[in-house]
């Protein structure tokens, strides 16, 4: 069906001098094999990874046909599309191996081509055969510039490769023909939402709602969900705070022929970092760590039975090489050896590296525990059960017993959801007090700066606390958006009332990118009317009839004296103050308070 309806097409395309020319031009690129696959990175946010690239091909650099649309379009004409698309898949899959790239590889395959070219002959799996790549490392990326007229078959074919190995995603979802019922029938295991979508997603808010459910559906079928086309900060950090953590765009790299391998850091400078919103208390490893001995990855079996017998209370030795750990010998593996005939006559002069786990759960020292719940769910489940290494600098410092990081791990998040507020799931006055008290002692400079909505009572009386509730998550979003997760901390101490304390210089600028963003959106809250009027009309809070004009933010900064021992009390007092100070000025207003301590200490 597709092929006969591309023959079709075919025949109703007028042919003149220029096609004719870009035809021998085609001919020349795919006789020489003149294709360049390039390779753009699909990051995981969340853990600052990557889970693969997408290919993308080029025709030579001063060729009429450099570009893909050129190129596909022109073989479309003259029916070399399915061998085009072959070719191209040889090359990228060829290239990829050649420079060993990490993660997977997502191939762009149109539904004709991939119904001629393998379901019947399994073209591409006899390919990686004789190259020598793994089919669980292939994403069959389905690109729609046709419609599919055969979903049976389409289903049968995609189900096919996945069983083969493959795994298979819908490309442009939302644009052309990859629409709901592409994603119902063929049920991929990934889904790129189109970059219209993204496109602006941090100041549109029906784009939002369309994320949203798209996301909703995902997680209720197991589909991963791929943004691509992002190419600002504002989108990726909105795209974070929506839970959407696998992301694609200029932001992060153009497609290169020789791409990067990891991304860099700076890029996720306004990640979120957790599922509570940041509750960013550092409970470190340090009480749950014991300094244990380590031997070298040399060591005879023989030696390590010395230990073992020397600490009877020990689980496991951590194995080092030049002090970095590089694996765990399990006392229950150690045991089965010695266990069996002739155990100790065979292995004591066996070294321990033979025997170790190469991949133990290895922690830094400082690592904070909401960090750590996250590598445990991304390692191998047998390191789980096994004791875990902690490193100070990278070094071995000793170890510790997975029990006790998972008891650690679950008081944490049970105690961070009892303080945290219920609305934006952001801590509250209690741990924004420890935190304060953190920064005290540690002598950890910062500016805590104080949030209030102005006229936010006079909004809440007219629309209810529904949209009340809008307004502050709004709040909340933009509030977050501008955080650094590795060195602010963000707080939702009651009502309309935030506090973020800022661990970077540039706080002054964030706040005034905070106040832009606050005013742009929170308007759309409001009806067509009191938009025009600028406002609403109603009671204030002595029963006078006023007009409250449309919500803005009052900020109050303080910047502590980290010298003198101050308590959270004298930090809160200063930036209370400051934010009184900036209501009683019309609009926006950031004040910064000039008193490092409060007054009885001066």
């Amino acid at each position: 069906m597709a092929s006969t309806s591309v023959l079709t097409m075919l025949d109703e395309t007028p042919f003149d001098q220029t096609s004719m020319s870009l035809f021998s031009e085609l001919d020349r690129i795919l006789h020489k094999q003149l294709l360049r696959p390039l390779f753009m990175p699909i990051v995981n946010s969340r853990k600052r990874t990557i889970l693969g690239y997408e290919a993308l091909i080029r025709g030579p650099a001063t060729s009429p046909l450099h570009t893909p649309v050129s190129l596909f379009k022109t073989a479309h004409s003259c029916g070399r599309l399915l061998e085009l698309e072959l070719q191209c898949r040889e090359r990228s899959i060829r290239r990829f191996k050649q420079l060993a790239l990490p993660g997977k590889l997502f191939l762009n395959v149109s539904p004709a081509t991939l119904l001629e070219a393998d379901f019947k002959s399994g073209r591409t799996l006899k390919l990686m055969k004789k190259i020598g790549f793994d089919a669980d490392r292939i994403v069959i990326e389905i690109t729609e510039q046709f419609p599919i007229e055969d979903y049976a078959l389409m289903r049968d074919a995609t189900q096919h490769y996945r069983e083969l190995g493959f795994e298979v995603a819908l490309d442009d979802l939302g644009a052309g023909y990859a629409g709901l019922r592409s994603w119902s029938e063929l049920r991929p295991q990934y889904v790129k939402i189109d970059r219209h979508f993204i496109e602006g997603l941090h100041c549109t808010p029906i784009k939002q709602e369309f994320v949203r459910s798209i996301l909703e559906v995902a997680r209720t079928i197991q589909c991963q969900v791929i943004a691509e086309g992002i190419e600002q900060l504002e989108e990726h950090r909105i795209l974070n705070d929506m839970g959407l953590y696998l992301q694609q765009g200029y932001y992060f790299s153009r497609p290169q022929a020789l791409p990067s391998t990891h991304v860099s850091e700076a890029l996720f400078r306004f990640s979120s970092g957790d599922a509570m919103g940041g509750l960013g208390i550092r409970h470190e490893l340090t009480e749950i760590t014991q300094i244990r001995p380590a031997i070298d990855q040399a060591t005879p079996l023989k030696e390590a039975e010395g230990l073992f017998r020397k600490y009877p209370d020990i689980n496991s030795l951590a194995v080092t090489d030049n002090n970095c750990p590089v694996g765990l010998l399990n006392r229950a593996t150690f045991l089965s050896l010695y266990l069996n005939p002739f155990g100790r006559e065979l292995q004591d002069h066996k070294t321990a590296v033979e025997f170790m786990d190469r991949n133990p759960l290895i922690l830094e020292e400082c690592t904070a525990l909401n960090r750590v719940s996250e590598q445990i769910s991304q390692s191998d489940p047998r390191a789980v059960r096994s004791d875990f290494i902690v490193t100070r600098q990278g070094k071995y410092l000793g170890t510790g017993a997975v029990y006790d990081l998972l008891r650690s791990i679950t008081d944490l998040q049970l105690r961070n959801a009892r303080y945290a507020n219920p609305l934006t799931l952001l801590p509250g006055s209690v741990l924004t007090n420890e935190e304060i008290t953190r920064r005290l002692k540690s002598k950890t400079k910062f500016a805590a700066c104080y949030f209030d909505i102005d006229h936010f009572k006079a909004f809440n009386d007219r629309y209810g606390y529904e949209r009340g509730d809008r307004v502050i998550q709004l709040l909340a979003d933009c509030l977050k958006s501008m955080r650094d997760d590795r060195v602010d901390f963000l707080s939702h101490i009651g009502g309309d009332d935030f506090l973020l304390l800022f661990g970077s210089d540039d706080w002054c600028q964030r706040c005034d990118r905070i106040m832009a963003e606050f005013d742009d959106r929170v308007v759309q809250l409001y009806s067509d009317e009191e938009r025009r009027c600028g406002g609403i009309e109603g009671v204030d809070r002595n029963g006078q009839q006023a007009f409250h004009p449309i919500v803005t933010l009052s900020i109050g900064v303080a910047i502590p004296d980290l010298v003198c021992g101050q308590s959270y009390h004298d930090v809160t007092i200063l930036a209370s103050d400051a934010k009184g100070m900036a209501k009683q000025q019309q609009g926006n207003c950031l004040f910064v308070n000039r008193r490092r301590k409060p007054d009885r200490l001066q």
